[in-house]
Order: structure tokens, then sequence, then C-alpha cells
């Protein structure tokens, strides 16, 4: 996509924007699906009023009028990098050579995947790959960062999407991630499991080995475990909500603050961890 090298593409982040910005490429600033809908605005958003979890993401749709062809403003405003989605698409919009690559089609819809659905699409694209979205995922905290930071960071970023879409190079992502040791699996994509990892980092790796709902937790130190459950989609039925119910009633009768938390596709142990035994807490998932 040969570009005029005169032309200075700019992009403006700011928290305050209004939903449609003049002359600009309004991306997931809080526009309606009708405002997305209009042939006059250039406005690629899927969060706003209107849109629901199963539309599809404004990257996908901003990558699409950029490969078929049509023109777009000079200028590209959205209100902060939220997630991953937003910094890719700030990297096709300032180097229009990546959209003709021919990885960056299954790149578009992985980052897309993993912003739509969250941590279970980790799941199912490449592990490595995984990884450095989350890489890019905490490298933009919502604060923290001076003015100067922030730019350098953006820069840093589009560089490395760059290499990984142009020569399949990525930033050095640490270590391996700790396995998982499945103790019991159950029927129905249940799982129980440790990791002496990180939990969260754990249930990524349940599902990619096919699991849908169950229990991760933590080694036992002095009696107490780290617990977290969870299940992978809403089509998944495992009432977690009620489950914490039960598990904080257990906790008040042994004298324990009654803490554990669940917003139905989680289910978060108290946070010093518990004192329930792990086979207690299994006995209860398998009931509700």
């Amino acid at each position: 996509m040969p570009l005029d090298p005169a032309v200075d593409f700019k992009v403006h982040i700011e928290p305050n924007l209004p939903a449609i910005i003049p002359n600009s490429v309004s991306f997931e600033t809080g526009a309606t699906r009708e405002q997305a809908a209009d042939p006059d605005l250039y406005v690629y958003e899927h969060h706003g009023k209107g849109f629901g979890v199963t539309d599809p993401g404004a990257l996908t749709a901003f990558f699409e009028d950029l490969i078929l062809g049509r023109a777009l403003p000079l200028s590209f405003a959205t209100t902060g990098i939220h997630d991953v989605d937003v910094l890719v698409a700030i990297a096709l919009f300032l180097q229009r050579d990546l959209a003709i690559h021919p990885a960056m089609p299954g790149f578009i819809a992985a980052v897309d995947l993993v912003h739509r659905r969250g941590l279970p699409a980790l799941a199912h694209i490449d592990a490595d790959l995984a990884r450095f979205l989350c890489i890019l995922r905490a490298y933009f905290p919502e604060k923290g960062l001076t003015k100067r930071e922030f730019g350098d960071r953006l820069t840093t970023s589009v560089g490395w999407v760059r290499d990984y879409v142009m020569n399949g190079l990525l930033p050095h992502a640490g270590s391996p991630l700790t396995p998982i040791r499945v103790i019991q699996p159950g029927t129905n994509g249940f799982i129980l499991g440790e990791t002496l990892g990180s939990l969260i980092d754990g249930w990524v790796e349940a599902y990619r080995q096919g699991y849908l709902r169950g229990l991760l937790v933590s080694p036992d130190i002095d009696g107490r475990r780290f617990m977290l459950g969870s299940r992978k989609s809403a089509y998944i039925a495992f009432d977690l909500p009620m489950a914490a119910r039960l598990l904080n009633q257990m906790e008040g009768a042994m004298g324990e603050l009654p803490e554990w938390k669940s917003d139905g596709f989680w289910l978060e142990s108290p946070p010093d961890g518990t004192l329930i035994l792990t086979s207690h807490v299994v006995e209860v998932l398998i009931r509700v």
C-alpha cells in the first residue's frame, strides 16, 4: 500500500474526547451503533450504545476498511490504550504497509478475539502470541506513566507489533508459564488442578487443554490454599455465585471471614486463602 512519504499521520489520545471527533478516525470513543453505521463518519466502535458481545470488533472493521481502500482522515483519535486492539489499530494507522502483509489477517483475528472474549480466548491462539498480548496489556497501566513515558512506550510497542507481523519476532517474554497438575478430571469439562504459579495463568492452560470449568488451587501452606474457580462462558452451567454463598457460610462456621467472591464466571477464595479442604470445596462445586 504505497504512501506519500510527506503524509503526516497524527494520533490523538485523550480520556475526555467526545464520541465523534471531526476530521478524525474515532476509535472506541463511545459512539452508538447508528453513528458507526453512518458512511459519512469514520467511526469504529463495538462498546457503545446498541452494541453487544457478538458484534464484530472495531479493530476488524477498521482493518477491513483499510485493506478495501476506504479514504480515511489523517488523524486517529481514541480515549486511551484500553486494550491491545487499540494499540494494533494505531500501528495499522501509522504504518499502512502492515495491512497488506499476509500474516495480518490472522493476527487481527487473534487480537480481536482476545479483546472481545477475554482470558479464555488466550487459550485458542499460539502460546507465544498469547504471552506477547499479555505483555502489551501490562505495558500500559491505567495510571503512573508520564506523557513522555507513554509516548515512548507507544513507539516501542508499535515497533514490537511490526516486528511480529513482518518477521515473526517477539520481545523477550520471560520464563514459560508454570504448568498445572491435574489432580482430578471430572465430567462435562470439569477439572481440579494445582499450580505453583499464577492461578489466572493456570486457567489459560486448563482451557488450552480443553477443560471448561472447575477449580485450580495453590499448594497448601500452613493449612491454607488460594483457590480460583471458573467457567469458560455463559454456555457452561456452573452457578459460581451460589458456590460463593455456600462457601461463605462454611467460612463463617469456622470463625473465618466470609470473603469468597464471584462475578458469575470466576470464584475467588478469600484474600488470605482458605482453610476449607479442597475436597469440601469440590463437593460444593459439583452441586451448583
